[in-house]
Order: structure tokens, then C-alpha cells, then sequence
């Protein structure tokens, strides 16, 4: 359906009761929602696929309490839907990376409600406390007012001589890559940093203020104890948000998360969520390995028992979903007709499917 007629198409379901009978259908499938940032000042126009604000995201609690589904823990959610016991309508919860807006704006949310709620933390920024690296350089590119601006001062190999025009989006993207992609190869943090000030400077953007508003930071130590207080639990998400396709150096990135985030913790983290929801059945072996009962991806779907553990989808909610998209997907409207289209696909290639995700004999299972 096209975007401007989504949402009346949605509503005319809703309306018509097609929301309600898709939940009954669904009663007793998993679904776990996954949120990144929280709006605290205007992240939410910078990355909308990344941030939701405060407010929207008390509107999407509210409607969950209001409609009555069932907010489970994630670990508790997994043994329940090994043994069959999931009540109605079950919902985990889950927030990637560990910004500092989970503490500061989400947490009174969950409170509220007495929502559990398990957060995949990332460990590079939260042992530094500094902004994350690429994103304050893409966000220093975006909040200028600067038309153009010569970068040669920086030191960094490969960009643009001269002026360089920012009011070509696609140079001023490809800049910025080139200059994240140098920051990331530094050696030490404080030279990122001093890179990331530098550019501030030549685009009139305080680098100092970001790291101040803590807008693209991570929570530090004393934060995940009071969010670990409040019932959010701390799980694995690698070190540097980033899961190298190797088997050696995706066990030290989950180790390296370990190292410097389980001493925070009463115990093991056991579950675990892959970076930028990219994925492969070549890591599971490696997941099983290192002690993981499940991991989730970003591809959209609900759980069910035969899904195997390595490869849980989830539900995305941003500043780009309305809420009546939300609505659609949690009632699981959306997911049936992804499973209807998908079907539809199969026995049109000659091959009928059955809904559901389907196992592989090397991955763990969930029932």
C-alpha cells in the first residue's frame, strides 16, 4: 500500500474490527518491540528510524496498558514460550545500544506501568562516556548552517580539496564517511575526539555541547544500576556494535562486552542482539558457544515456538511509525498479511509456504 494511503487503509481495518479478530488469531504469539534512542533534543529529525520522542513512546506504553497485552521480561518471555505457557498477547520489550535517553527519558515511561524491559547494551562508549564517534560527526554534517566549508585543516586523507559544497547531500554524505571511517581507524579515543572538536569547529557546530547534552552518549555505570533497579535487564550487544563474520573475533567481540559490562551485573548476560540487525546462520555456532540463549535481529515478525532462537525478529518502533502502524503490528494485522503475501509468493513460485519462520537443524530451538 502507498504511504499516503496507509494510514486510512489501516484505519478503515481497524474500524472494521480487523485489527481485533488478527489479535485473537495471534493471542498466542510473541512479539518483541525494539526501540534505539529517545528524543531530548532534536535526534529524532536527525535519525527518525532511530529516535522516537518521549512522548510518542508514552503514547505506544499507554496504549499497551489500555489494550491489555501482556509485558513479559525477554528472559522469562523465552521460557515461557519453550514450555507454552505465554499468557495472552505477550510483548517484550527491547532498546539497543544503551543511550543515555533510556535513563533519562524512557525509564520514567516503564516505571510508570511497571514495564520490564531488556537493554542491549554496547560497551566501547559506555567504558569511554564519550559522544559515539560517527554519529556526532553525521550530526555535526546535519545541524550546520554552513553552505560550504574547506575540511583541509582536519588532516584527514581522501576528502574533497578546497571548498566543499554541503548543500549537495550526496557529497556532504560521502564526506562524512570518509571522515568517520578515518576516526574509527584512530588509534585512541582522545584522537577521535580531538578530530571530532576539530570538525565542530570548521562547521560552527560545538562538539563540547553534544558531549554535554549527552544526546549521543551511552549511560555510564551508576545509570545501569538505577535502570537495573527500575527492572530494565542488561544484555549482550558486542563491543564496538560491530560483529565481525569470523568465529574468533565475534567470540572477542561478545567477549570484550562481557569483560567490561558483566561486572556491573549479578550475573551472565545470556541474550543477545546483533549489531544493525545484520545476521548469519555462520555465527549461531559461535553464539551457542559463548553461552547465548537467544538473539534478535531487526527483520519484522512475530516469535513462535519454532522459531529458531538465533534469529528472534522483532517489531521496529521509531519517529517513522504512526500509531496506527504501531497498532497494526503488535495486533499482528501487518504480520498476517505478511504471511498471507508471503504464501501467495510461494504457490505462485510452485512452492506453497507454510507461515512461520522455519528451522534450521543447526540452530538452536525454541520449542
Amino acid at each position: 500500500m502507498t504511504s499516503s494511503l496507509k494510514p486510512v487503509i489501516l484505519k478503515t481495518a481497524k474500524a472494521l474490527g480487523l485489527f481485533a479478530l488478527s489479535r485473537r488469531l495471534l493471542r498466542g504469539k510473541l512479539r518483541i518491540l525494539c526501540y534505539h534512542g529517545f528524543t531530548l533534543k532534536d535526534e529524532e529529525l536527525f535519525v527518525p528510524g532511530l529516535f522516537i520522542s518521549p512522548d510518542e513512546f508514552a503514547r505506544r506504553m499507554n496504549y499497551l496498558a489500555r489494550a491489555g497485552y501482556s509485558v513479559l521480561p525477554l528472559d522469562e518471555a523465552f521460557k515461557r514460550l519453550k514450555a507454552d505457557t505465554l499468557p495472552p498477547d505477550p510483548v517484550v520489550l527491547t532498546i539497543d545500544d544503551g543511550f543515555y535517553s533510556v535513563y533519562s527519558a524512557a525509564k520514567p515511561v516503564l516505571e510508570r506501568h511497571h514495564f520490564p524491559a531488556t537493554l542491549y547494551l554496547t560497551s566501547y562508549y559506555f567504558q569511554k562516556g564519550t559522544p559515539i564517534f560517527s554519529l556526532a560527526v553525521d550530526y555535526m554534517f546535519w545541524s550546520t548552517d554552513r553552505t560550504s566549508v574547506d575540511l583541509s585543516s582536519l588532516g584527514v586523507p581522501g576528502l574533497p580539496e578546497g571548498e566543499i559544497d554541503l548543500t549537495d547531500t550526496a557529497l556532504r554524505t560521502r564526506v562524512a564517511g570518509i571522515i568517520s571511517e578515518y576516526g574509527q581507524g584512530l588509534d585512541g579515543n582522545d584522537k577521535r575526539t580531538a578530530l571530532a572538536r576539530a570538525l565542530g569547529e570548521t562547521l560552527g557546530v560545538s562538539y563540547d555541547e553534544i558531549a554535554a547534552s549527552r544526546i549521543l552518549s551511552l549511560i555510564d555505570p551508576e545509570e545501569l544500576a538505577v535502570l537495573r533497579a527500575s527492572g530494565v535487564e542488561i544484555e549482550l550487544h558486542t563491543h564496538r556494535h560491530d560483529f565481525p563474520a569470523g568465529s574468533a573475533a565475534a567470540a572477542e567481540a561478545i567477549s570484550r562486552n562481557r569483560d567490561i559490562v558483566e561486572p556491573h551485573l549479578p550475573g551472565a548476560m545470556r541474550h543477545f542482539c546483533y549489531p544493525s540487525g545484520v545476521w548469519s546462520r555462520d555465527h549461531w555456532s559461535t553464539l551457542s558457544s559463548a553461552g547465548v540463549e537467544t538473539a534478535t535481529t531487526c527483520e519484522t515478525g512475530f516469535v513462535e515456538r519454532d522459531t529458531p532462537a538465533f534469529a528472534l525478529p522483532r517489531i521496529l518502533d521509531s519517529a517513522r511509525v504512526s500509531q496506527i502502524e504501531f497498532e497494526a503490528e503488535v495486533s499482528g494485522f501487518l504480520e498476517l498479511k505478511r504471511r498471507l503475501l508471503g504464501a501467495l509468493r510461494g504457490h505462485a513460485r510452485g512452492r506453497p509456504t507454510a507461515p512461520g519462520a522455519t528451522a534450521d537443524a543447526s540452530s538452536p530451538m525454541i520449542g
